[in-house]
Order: C-alpha cells, then structure tokens, then sequence
C-alpha cells in the first residue's frame, strides 16, 4: 500500500511539473521534447552525459518561461545587448539540435536545411568522425585563451574561433525566423507586444547621415542633404534644410518626420497601427510616433516615400531596412497635411513587418506605380 502511494504521489509531482513548465517558442518546446531528462526548474548550468559531455544551459524569464536553451559556450557578459543576445542564443540552441538529432544523417541534413556552415581544421569531419570533431569544436570554444569574433556580411553572420592552431567557423544567414527560433506568426505576435508595452525612455534625436558640406540648395531659404536610395529615386533618405517641419512644405516635413525622427517633433503624434501579420490575421493597437521610431533605433536604415500629397490627403510609405537581419519592415500612412501639423488625431497606418529580403524589391518596383503594392502584400501574407 506504501509502495503504490509513493508511486502515485510520484505520478502527480512529476504530471504537475509537466504541466507547470511553459516555454517560450515552439521550437523550445520540441528541444526539450528530444533531451533524455528533465530541465532544471531555474536558470542553471547542467549536464546531459547522454549525449554530451559538455555543460547546458536553461535560462527562465521573469515569468518562469523556459526561454533559452543549449549548449553553455558563451559567458553572460556577451549576452547584455539585447539586440546580439539572439545571436548568441541562436548558436547555443543550434549546436543542441544538432547533438539531440542522434545520428550523423540527420545531423547534416538539420544543417543543409538550415544552410548553415560548420567547418574546423581538425581535417576530422568525415563519415563516422563528425559529433566527435563537432564536441571538440565546442571544447575549443569554451576555453579561456580562445579568440572569437562574429562578423556579418550582407546577408549572412559568421563566428570564429581560434586558439593556438586549432579553429572552426560557423557560418549562418541572417534570416529572423532562424535566429529567433520562432516561426513567421511567432515573431510578429512578439513584435506586436513589444510595440505595445514599449515607453521610450530617450530624448536624444536621429543623427543626421551624410556630410552636411554636400547640402544642395533647393531656394533661397531651403536646402537638402541627399540620402541614400532605395529601389526607386522617390523611396530615399533625403533630410531638408534648416531641419523643415512647416505646413507650408508637406512633402519635405514628412521626410524629415520620418528619416531624421526627431522626439520633439513627434510629441502628439500618434500611429494607429493595423499591423497585418501571415495567415491573415490584423493586430491593431496605437503608439506614440515618438515610441515607435525609438524603438526602432539605430538599428534600420529609414527610407520615405511620399505617394500622394494634395491640400486634403498625404499618402507615404516608410522602409525600415535592417542592418542585422535579412528584412525589412513598411509602414504605409494615410492622413492629411493639416493633421500633420495640428496633430488633431492618430495617423492611419497599415504595418507589414519581417519582409524577406528578396521579396520586398521586386514587389515594390513592380507596383508601387499601380497602387498594388500593399494589397500584394496582404495577399502574400494570406
């Protein structure tokens, strides 16, 4: 009778850790679904001498959500930046998938799929050699004289490591959903949330990019710094002189709203977002202007638009091409001239965000001219 209490008391503490424990992504959930023993309840450093005989890591939110997950290679000193955590996480998470796969077949496979690199000069990653010489990559990585950089081209990241003669280099494409783990829904739901909950806590504005030497004038009052290009010679990151925000220059006050944002400008403007995510779905929510173009940061390259702008409406596309991740996010805003400065309501906007890199181009130029464009991207996003 004591035996079948023991066991059914068992039965439930471990039914109700099941239950208890949640996880941030999916593709965390299935991670542990792979591993042959149960997590740590906190953050911790652990073993699984299963698979690996090098040390884990799970780490929990504040909420106690399972959010990390992987081999334990980087220090948390290098994890502080929230914008290169990610990065760091990613390759953490990746060399665990691999290990959890079980055999070598699958393990390569997991790679191609992913088009992930993985190369060392071990001359050791032949057929049969391939978890060892992956294992001894990892130890290399964790000792402390190694030396390691990550380097990002224009579409792709790459880590390196070396000490003494011994090196290896992980190659990865600069793709969000990869990087984040998280599907496409997953990572604009996130972002969504973010937006929602985000308070800028900066006062600072926008650099100005470019050589103010190189202004040309465009009257005799007005100047213009030339920006950078994009797709097409309307979409760009021209600033104007003295920095305008005057109702008596509509066209070149939006671009300096938007591609030099500036947090006194912005005060009482707010964006009323319809934020169209993939399967269809809308998320709507309002942000301070002010909010929103802090929390993209320095992060985006910004390109304006302007589509249309009479005396009774202002129709403008806003590109926010990333400098870290292979996407770009368009905000498109419909409102009137008089609004933009009398700041009377929300300026409509329509969000698309995590366009691939290879997709947004093309479409762009293809429609913008026909006024199609933002309803082929509704399309796509169905």
């Amino acid at each position: 009778m004591i035996r079948k209490i023991i066991l059914i008391t068992a039965f439930i503490v471990c039914f109700h850790s099941l239950v208890a424990q949640t996880f941030a992504t999916r593709q965390l959930e299935y991670l542990n679904t792979l591993m042959p023993g149960s997590l740590p309840n906190s953050t911790a450093v652990f073993r699984c001498p299963q698979f690996s005989s090098l040390p884990l890591k799970v780490e929990y939110d504040t909420t106690g959500v399972v959010s990390h997950l992987g081999f334990s290679l980087f220090s948390d000193s290098l994890k502080t930046q929230a914008l290169t955590k990610p990065l760091y996480d990613f390759q953490e998470r990746l060399f665990l998938e691999i290990f959890l796969q079980g055999n070598e077949t699958k393990a390569r496979k997991l790679l191609q799929e992913y088009t992930v690199q993985w190369s060392d000069n071990s001359q050791m990653v032949g057929a049969g050699t391939f978890f060892n010489s992956l294992e001894n990559s990892l130890r290399l990585a964790s000792a402390d004289s190694v030396e390691y950089v990550m380097t990002k081209d224009s579409l792709t990241w790459t880590s390196s490591w070396q000490s003494g003669n011994s090196s290896f280099a992980l190659r990865f494409p600069a793709n969000d959903d990869l990087i984040s783990g998280m599907d496409k829904k997953e990572v604009e739901i996130a972002l969504a949330q973010q937006l929602q909950n985000f308070q800028c806590t900066r006062n600072t504005a926008r650099p100005v990019a470019g050589n103010l030497g190189e202004l040309q004038q465009l009257n005799r009052s007005n100047y213009v710094l030339r920006g950078e290009e994009l797709f097409v010679k309307a979409m760009n990151s021209n600033v104007y002189f003295q920095v305008l925000y005057d109702r008596n220059y509509p066209e070149e006050s939006i671009a300096n709203l938007f591609n030099y944002p500036d947090r006194q400008r912005a005060k009482g403007l707010d964006l009323q977002i319809r934020q169209v995510a993939y399967g269809g779905e809308a998320l709507t929510y309002k942000i301070k202007l002010s909010d929103f173009q802090c929390f993209i940061g320095d992060d985006y390259e910004i390109f304006t638009g302007i589509e249309k702008c009479t005396d009774t409406i202002a129709e403008f596309s806003v590109i926010y091409k990333s400098k870290w991740y292979n996407h770009y996010h368009l905000l498109y805003i419909t409102t009137t001239p008089q609004n933009l400065f009398d700041k009377t309501e929300p300026l409509k906007a329509v969000l698309y965000t995590f366009i691939p890199n290879h997709n947004i181009k093309n479409l762009y130029k293809e429609y913008r001219k026909s006024g199609e464009f933002h309803e082929k991207l509704k399309k796509e996003r169905e």
